[in-house]
């Protein structure tokens, strides 16, 4: 049986609700190492699917070093693409390192990686829901 849910050092990541979705909890620093071990996760558990979303609580979220955001670069082409990505509950200075990383990660891989900041989880929820939407119309459009 897969693991759904894996604690990595302070922080929890997990399928979400839609089998669709990474939902993080990040907690402290992200070292290094921690990043790694997301990209572990996800391409474990999203192998073959054509995309992926992330939500997340960002209230507890320390520093990202440097050298995790190249380790992060690096990764990115191990699980599918992140189409979406939704924070929310996330410090201003989180919001200008996720700014950054995902710039980056999408300048890396050529995804389309639309970013929002939700002020809570229901608030989230829906724009995962609308960007879901996106991506199925967009998808039948390509058809």
């Amino acid at each position: 049986m897969i693991e759904h849910e894996h604690r990595i050092g302070r922080h929890t990541v997990r399928v979400g609700e839609q089998d669709d979705t990474l939902d993080l909890i990040l907690r402290g620093d992200v070292t290094p190492d921690d990043a790694r071990h997301i990209f572990d996760f996800m391409e474990s558990r999203f192998a073959g699917r054509s995309h992926v979303l992330v939500t997340g609580e960002m209230s507890g979220l320390g520093h990202v070093p440097s050298e995790s955001r190249r380790v992060i670069m690096k990764e990115a082409g191990r699980a599918p693409p992140i189409r979406g990505l939704v924070y929310h509950r996330a410090s201003f200075g989180a919001k200008v390192i996720t700014e950054l990383v995902m710039r980056a990660y999408a300048l890396t891989t050529g995804a389309d990686i639309p970013v929002h900041f939700a002020a809570d989880e229901a608030e989230a929820r829906a724009w995962l829901a609308r960007r879901r939407e996106q991506l199925a119309a967009a998808e039948q459009h390509r058809r």
